[in-house]
């Protein structure tokens, strides 16, 4: 089995000494029957990438910048694996992560593997799927119209390549963000089963970012892709209206005055006691903006 590991670059040659330690020490403890490729794609085509050439390591350049989506399927298309790591250059894995996702595809071929994570913050880090009842809706195609998404980054999850849709692979979302939600709502829809593997195997990296401006880009592409899923008729519409509802109604939430919070809580009932509900039940650590 092969699996290929997809990394946007922009500007990252600070992060390359630690994403080739990552991957070195992920391909050391693969069973000698797997094997693993790697392909930086380059989205800042004026800087070149400062990382030592391996036969197993390539580096795809961008005509220009195409942002992460657009870089995601480039890679795609030069890849050979039968599985699909999309990581980001920041990422941190467990030296065995990819080794260990590819010991449960083998007893899952046609499922998207999800490993736990670990979620790092100015004050410490917590694990992400803490409660029985949020592991159950790592792949719950409900959970992800009425609450938000439940992966915090497509570094968890290994992806069988065939089931890739080819609308994901058509239709780009320019607005860096939310691309993965676009793909996982996509397979969610097929029914394809997401399977929880119950380790943290992922660290999601605190940044010093501005939170509301990082939700807002979010917000931003989430309803690009949903304009192109409604233009594709590739959700039913009342899927897709639930889906701006429930944007719209945590943007006003995040912002609002206390009495806002009220008047929207009470304008959209069933959203509000979705969300509480999943809120109390998950135990999720410090609100994850996108969930």
């Amino acid at each position: 089995m092969k699996v290929s590991v997809i990394t946007p670059f922009y500007q990252g040659n600070t992060y390359m000494p630690h994403y080739l330690r990552v991957m070195e020490e992920n391909r050391k403890n693969l069973q000698s029957c797997d094997e693993l490729e790697v392909f930086l794609v380059n989205d800042s085509p004026w800087q070149e990438i400062e990382i030592c050439q391996k036969e197993w390591i390539h580096v795809i350049q961008n005509p220009e910048n195409m942002g992460i989506h657009g870089s995601r399927v480039h890679g795609l298309s030069c890849a050979t694996g039968e599985y699909i790591l999309f990581l980001d250059q920041d990422d941190e894995l467990e030296p065995d992560a990819i080794a260990r996702h590819m010991q449960m595809a083998k007893k899952h071929p046609d499922s998207v593997m999800v490993s736990n994570a670990m979620l790092e913050q100015a004050d410490g880090r917590a694990l992400w799927y803490r409660s029985a009842f949020h592991k159950k809706r790592v792949g719950d195609y409900r959970t992800y119209l009425m609450v938000g998404i439940q992966i915090i980054s497509p570094g968890q999850c290994l992806i069988p390549r065939h089931l890739i849709p080819e609308l994901w692979t058509r239709r780009i979302c320019r607005t860096n963000g939310a691309d993965d939600y676009y793909l996982w709502l996509l397979l969610l829809r097929e029914k394809v089963p997401f399977v929880l593997l119950d380790e943290p195997l992922y660290v999601h990296k605190y940044t010093a970012k501005n939170l509301s401006a990082d939700t807002k880009n979010m917000d931003d592409s989430t309803y690009a892709f949903l304009d192109i899923l409604e233009e594709e008729d590739a959700l039913p519409r009342k899927d897709i209206r639930t889906l701006r509802k429930m944007v719209a109604y945590k943007d006003a939430f995040r912002s609002g005055s206390k009495g806002t919070k009220i008047l929207q809580s009470l304008r959209h009932p069933i959203l509000c006691g979705a969300n509480v509900m999943f809120k109390i039940r998950s135990k999720t650590p410090y609100g994850f903006n996108r969930g």
